[in-house]
């Protein structure tokens, strides 16, 4: 076996003591920018026009119908300007807060914040990555399902169902720029024998697979709707993957149904129940005041304020799971669910969503994650008791497995655990505990936007013990390939594809002022675990099937003849910098290697051992 540096290497370690992480590993992602919110509801009774003057971009003029709330999207702080009774007035207005017009004692107009906690740090806005390259607005993949018990032609509920989306996704467009894009449709069966809600929503779950969407949205006639404090729809919680609603009863009106499945969106994007009674987030619906010509179905100011910000994570850098919030949005929307907790004492919603904004450890991904990092952990002290294998070289099952052999098992006992996970966290789960335990958790614990989750999953007690049993794991027999192949799976879980490819060349760019030098080997290694990773992302690769039939050779190429040690200036003059045909052309070398590989030639259904 050649002999090769340390697959995350020392020059890199020495690096990354020295912060320039931060250029390699914030650099992951297309930039940095601000990404703040202000939200303004106008309480004054009638229609106005003020003035707002961010910071940094061109003054607005704005007119505010009345009972509007419209969020603002701004790089830091700005200031508003507006007529009233004696002198006109002005006030500076902190970043990713929620202010309201009203009428003061003369009854002229005046502006009044709403309190939430913040403070100077939260005042002065937040830094996204990949902020500058926020997209104006983004869809949300959308599959639409119902029941057997759904009476009407699919024509007909696709059609009427189709027209709800779209004005669901109007409403959550104007207060978050998030909107949704229906890309499937179909059908489930539901047990008639279930009449709990919760129950029924775990069923959905269970047969429903929201591929290729990201959000499967159940509509269910299984039961009649009625009024009252009942279940007519729900999910779990923040950016999970399946809603739950109640479809019929001719009683309830198609702008009560609509302001159900809102409700249900509000909270997909982080919205907590709210006392207003004018808000979608009102915990009971069915009042009908959705009904009345003259009741706009919006979100309150405060909620706006909250799903305003997740929206823009996902504008920024397509956030897919709420642990993945930057450090500086976790902190103000603490603040902002603490607040809206107080409000309403007695409603459990806002105490639940203070605590996932708790450290990444104690959301469902990062406990499920440490969960697949215990078994893989058993798996390696119950290796570690076999006997070696026979000096001839020689290996039987009862011997301890080494190389890619061991890789594969500790693989397929990951699965095995991920498989008995919820569907929402289970694929996530699954790469963040095969990079912290075969990749290189030391390293990932110090990434930015991605490393707390790491330090969450495994302690410096815990990671000793892992370590002292592990082994060593390789693919195609190099220890170091199967490190970049699991970190480049568990960035591609933490901070997307783009990123983890962005990752793996910047690392190889600084190798090769080092001593190890520039490898497409390892490089090789990296694209393949993005590749896998979001293959695993997309159910492409279920975590069962890879229970049975993880293979290291059926997912790290070949690297026969891909050039390894190359200095700075052999890769400058042989393959120039990235955007140079002769370095693409390696890249697409490599990536064609990946896509020849047999998983990604067949389906997931064929995909077996």
């Amino acid at each position: 076996m050649m002999l090769r540096k340390s697959p995350i290497d020392n020059a890199l370690r020495r690096l990354i003591g020295q912060c320039v992480s931060i250029v390699v590993l914030i650099g992951l992602l297309p930039g940095h920018a601000a990404g703040d919110v202000i939200v303004l509801a106008n309480r004054a009774g009638t229609r106005l026009s003020v003035s707002f003057m961010p910071e940094a971009g061109p003054p607005q003029q704005l007119t505010l119908a009345a009972g509007e709330v419209t969020p603002l999207f701004v790089d830091g702080q700005a200031s508003v300007s507006f007529a009233s009774p004696g002198a006109p007035r002005r006030y500076k207005l902190a970043a990713n807060c929620a202010y309201y017009f009203g009428r003061a004692a003369d009854g002229g107009l005046d502006l009044q914040k709403i309190g939430l906690g913040g403070d100077e740090a939260t005042a002065a806005g937040r830094s996204l990555p990949g902020g500058a390259r926020r997209l104006s607005s983004v869809a949300i993949p959308v599959k639409i399902l119902v029941d057997e018990e759904e009476p009407g032609r699919q024509v007909q509920w696709e059609r009427r169902l189709r027209r709800r989306i779209e004005a669901a996704s109007a409403i959550l467009e104007k207060h978050c720029r998030v909107g949704l894009r229906v890309v499937a449709v179909g059908r489930w069966n539901s047990d008639n024998a279930t009449n709990d809600f919760i129950e029924s929503l775990g069923e959905f779950e269970r047969e429903v697979n929201a591929h290729p969407a990201r959000l499967a949205i159940g509509f269910t006639s299984q039961w009649q709707m009625v009024r009252g404090r009942t279940h007519m729809a729900g999910t779990r919680g923040p950016l999970h993957s399946h809603i739950l609603v109640r479809e019929g009863a001719p009683q309830i009106s198609e702008a009560e149904k609509l302001e159900f499945l809102v409700h249900e969106m509000g909270h997909y994007m982080g919205a907590a129940h709210s006392p207003e009674r004018g808000s979608v987030m009102r915990p009971v619906l069915g009042d009908n005041l959705a009904g009345r010509s003259d009741f706009r179905i919006q979100f309150d100011p405060v909620n706006t304020l909250a799903i305003a910000m997740i929206g823009e994570e996902i504008r920024a850098r397509n956030l897919t799971h709420l642990a993945d919030l930057t450090p500086e949005t976790k902190r103000r929307l603490r603040q902002v669910y603490t607040e809206l907790s107080r409000s309403m004492p007695k409603d459990p919603a806002g105490l639940h969503y203070v605590r996932l904004m708790n450290s990444p450890a104690s959301t469902p991904v990062g406990i499920a994650a440490k969960r697949v990092l215990q078994a893989i952990v058993r798996a390696a002290a119950a290796n570690r008791a076999l006997p070696e294998a026979s000096d001839e070289g020689s290996s039987t099952s009862s011997s301890r497995r080494t190389g890619d052999e061991l890789t594969e098992y500790y693989v397929r006992q990951a699965a095995r655990e991920a498989d008995n996970l919820p569907d929402d966290v289970a694929p996530r789960a699954f790469l963040v505990a095969l990079g912290v335990g075969l990749g290189d958790a030391e390293l990932l614990a110090k990434i930015p936007g991605a490393g707390k989750l790491a330090q969450g999953v495994e302690s410096a007690s815990e990671r000793t013990v892992r370590t002292t049993v592990l082994g060593e794991p390789t693919m195609r027999e190099r220890r170091d390939l199967a490190q970049h192949f699991f970190v480049s799976g568990y960035l591609t879980a933490t901070m997307g594809v783009d990123a983890a490819n962005v990752a793996g060349i910047t690392k190889e760019l600084l190798d090769a002022h080092g001593a190890s030098g520039f490898s497409f080997a390892d490089l090789a290694a990296d694209r393949a675990g993005v590749q896998f990773g979001a293959g695993v992302l997309s159910n492409r690769f279920a975590v069962n099937m890879l229970a049975q039939g993880f293979v290291v050779k059926a997912f790290m190429p070949e690297i026969d003849e891909l050039p390894e040690g190359l200095s700075a200036v052999e890769v400058a003059s042989k393959y120039g910098p990235q955007s140079d045909p002769r370095f693409r052309q390696q890249l697409q070398r490599i990536d064609q290697r990946v896509q020849l590989l047999p998983p990604y030639r067949i389906t997931a259904r064929q995909f077996g051992p």
